[in-house]
């Protein structure tokens, strides 16, 4: 994995990101139906890529493979439903529940990427 400063930047928005989200979300109806639209309007942001800082900065092109997203390095590509990372899960929930419980997995994947970065660099 690549730990540069921007990598540790990129990646401590993405928790903040999802903190936001999360706090929202806690917020609404556990039993209503998701909708990334409602979350846009209402917080401006929700968890599809060109939201995350992230994709923002490892995944210039859509149409290309984020190699270097320490992410995807740590527990794989955000897309590959075989990976173990957490975002399918969010994507498929159908209740605000749903998505609160992928979203916790989430989180904690994003600050154990931010703990091994840190870790790395001061190696």
């Amino acid at each position: 994995m690549k730990v540069t400063k921007e990598a540790i930047q990129a990646t401590q928005q993405s928790v903040d990101h999802w903190e936001r989200m999360i706090e929202w979300v806690s917020q609404q109806d556990p039993e209503w139906i998701t909708d990334y639209h409602y979350m846009e309007v209402e917080i401006g942001e929700s968890w599809y890529s060109e939201d995350c800082p992230l994709c923002e900065h490892f995944l210039p092109d859509p149409d290309a493979p984020c190699n270097d997203c320490p992410l995807r390095v740590v527990f794989g590509q955000c897309i590959d439903p075989l990976a173990l990372n957490a975002w399918p899960n969010v994507r498929w929930s159908r209740t605000w529940g749903e998505w609160l419980e992928a979203a916790e997995v989430m989180l904690f994947q994003l600050k154990t990427t931010l703990k091994l970065l840190k870790e790395a660099s001061d190696a």
